[in-house]
This record gives C-alpha cells, structure tokens and sequence, in this order.
C-alpha cells in the first residue's frame, strides 16, 4: 500500500451528528426490508417494501438508476443478495427459502447527507432470524465482530493498513474465506468518497491512508462458507459448485480468499463454488476517541 495523496473531507462534530441522523434513518428502512425477507417472498417485492420505506421518510434512493462508467443502470433501490449472491444483487423474481442467507444493501440522501449500510440475516421457516444452520449463524457473528474489533482499533494518526491487517488476521482464523475485489469507501456529501477503504492488507493495490478526526468512513467486510483455494461448501441454494479459481502468482493477495464472478445482468457477484456469502457495512465516524457507528 502506497501512502494515499488524495484529499479525504473532514467532518465537523455537528456534521458527523447530522450523518449519524441520516444513517439512523436508513437503519430503519433497513429493519423494514430485512422484515419482508420471508420464505416465498420474491425479493423485487423486498425491494418495493424498501422502495416505499425510503418515500415515506421523504429521503432519495441513491442506487435506482445507478450507472457508474458504461455500467447498465442499477434497476432497483436496494442490492438483494441471497445466498450464494455476494453484493449488487439484483431485486427480481428469485423467491426467498429458509436457511438463505440474504443481504441487503441500501444508500439513501437527506438533507444532503449521504447514508450506506448493509445487513445480512439467516431466514428460517418462520421468516425470523434465527435458521437453524450453525456455520452459517456463525459466519454472520463473525463477520458482525471484525467490525466490531475494528471500532476498538479505530483511532486518529493510525494507518488504515494496520486496521486492515488486523482484520486479514481474524478473517483467516475464523476458517471462512474473505472476498478481495469490493471494499469500502469514504461517504459523506457523495455515496462514494476518498479513501477506498479494505478490510484486508494483503495485495491491495489502493493506497494507504492514515486516519483523522473528522473522517468518515463505509466499512464491509465481506465473509464466505467457502474457503478459496482450501475448497467450498458445495452446492449451495441451486447453484452447481465449479472448481474454485487459484489466487494469480505473485499478487500477494490471502490464498483462502474467495474468487468471485459477475453474472450476465451486469450486477450481481457470485461465489466461485456456490458457497455462501455475508456482507455487512457499517458507516463509522473518526473522532478524538476512536470509531464511532453512524449507521448500521
């Protein structure tokens, strides 16, 4: 990681309290989406349940019609993510079964804030939060705690690298693979802001960057059944299990990561075998004491 040159804002103390009102707000259409996710729902009608939660808090979608570079534009307000779907899941006709793992994804604009957070839940036959799968509880309870641990490591004049490495460490003795292409970002007055941010050290080629009161930032690490080059879970939800993809000579990234692939919407990221994925992203404010949690 080279040491970053980019200008990363800085958020008054006032600012970081109207950033937290907004990404309480999201946490609350976030609650309402999560709710919807019940066996046989189809999750384009997890997307309208959050469609109409986002008008009725009068905040603006910030991934309808979504279309970085020649990207098609994203067609719904939330990534719905089941099972093997690791991020940008597509809001469609597929039907939510128990033992599904779901993430979702949702960034919303107030006031002229912006907010991004993810969750991820285990559904069970009940459409509750509590499947009877153990790893995969276990999976959501870790990746929850790296975030956590991160808050403790959280404090100004540190390089992000070391938090990175940090996190690299318990991902990998957890026994779950980690995901390497999509980390987080700076947020603030854009969905996306200086620096790009990953729960990972290893091979990342961005730069480094150390951390200063006032920043703000959107952490996701992103955790897998699967195992990288170690092996897979199997057949998962459907999908048939392919060989999973050695890590490329020499680019130093963690050999038990988990490769990914994009299907053909253009969207959705899948894992190589077919295990599955969570995601969780919290927006965390820089100040004189360490993290403090803007929304989740």
């Amino acid at each position: 990681m080279g040491l970053s040159s980019q200008i990363v804002p800085l958020r008054s103390d006032r600012e970081l309290e109207e950033i937290a009102s907004v990404g309480e707000v999201l946490g609350r259409i976030l609650d309402r989406g999560l709710a919807a996710c019940r066996p046989g729902v189809r999750t384009i009608e997890i997307d309208e349940v959050i469609r109409d939660a986002i008008r009725g808090f009068g905040a603006e979608s910030l991934f309808d019609g979504y279309a970085p570079g020649v990207a098609t534009p994203f067609p719904g307000v939330a990534c719905i993510s089941v099972h093997e779907q690791v991020v940008h899941g597509v809001p469609g006709e597929r039907t939510i079964r128990a033992g599904d793992l779901v993430s979702i994804d949702v960034g919303i604009r107030m006031e002229g804030w912006c907010a991004d957070a993810a969750r991820t839940i285990l559904v069970d036959e009940a459409g509750g939060r509590d499947g009877g799968n153990r790893e995969a509880r276990r999976l959501i309870e870790t990746t929850e705690g790296l975030l956590e641990s991160c808050l403790g490591l959280i404090r100004p004049g540190r390089k992000w690298s070391e938090i990175g490495f940090a996190l690299e460490r318990m991902a990998d003795q957890s026994g779950f693979g980690m995901v390497t292409e999509y980390v987080g970002h700076g947020i603030g007055r854009e969905l996306h802001e200086p620096p790009k941010v990953p729960a990972y050290a290893s091979g990342f080629t961005g730069s480094d960057f150390t951390l200063a009161e006032g920043m703000v930032l959107a952490i996701e690490p992103i955790l897998t059944l699967g195992r990288g080059s170690v092996g897979g879970a199997g057949s998962i939800s459907g999908v048939p299990p392919v060989p999973p993809v050695p890590p490329v000579p020499g680019r130093g990234l963690p050999r038990w990561r988990m490769p990914v692939r994009l299907l053909e919407d253009g969207w959705t990221v899948v894992t190589e075998d077919g295990s599955a994925a969570c995601h969780i992203e919290w927006m965390v404010g820089v100040t004189g004491d360490g993290g403090m949690v803007l929304g989740r």
